[in-house]
């Protein structure tokens, strides 16, 4: 596929690049968040269960990671997330230079 190097272009690469910032991002706002939780629930995990802020987060963070890494494992098994993403030429079709390039694939193939 040719990209043409326009306004439209310049926007949709900073808003992929914004994209995976902003998800780095969210795993750091994650942290912070735990660690806001921890607090706030201080008294509670130190009267009944006897733990400190700094035992909550040291559990709690890694935790959170295997919890996160747990779901999208299950996702890849599931498939939900390939099938939201193949559901995605119903908002951007595929232009006609795409529709060629697979009927060109598909008789190579045949």
């Amino acid at each position: 596929m040719s990209e043409q190097k326009d306004w439209i272009y310049t926007l949709a690469l900073f808003k992929q690049k914004y994209a995976r910032g902003a998800s780095w991002t969210q795993i750091l706002i994650n942290f912070g968040i735990i660690t806001a939780n921890a607090k706030l629930f201080e008294d509670f995990f130190y009267y009944h269960l006897g733990l400190t802020l700094p035992m909550v987060i040291a559990i709690a963070i890694p935790c959170y990671i295997v919890v996160c890494y747990l779901i999208g494992h299950f996702d890849e098994k599931v498939g939900f997330w390939q099938t939201e993403n193949n559901l995605s030429y119903r908002f951007t079709p595929y232009s006609e230079e795409m529709r060629q390039d697979i009927r060109e694939i598909k008789k190579k193939l045949e």
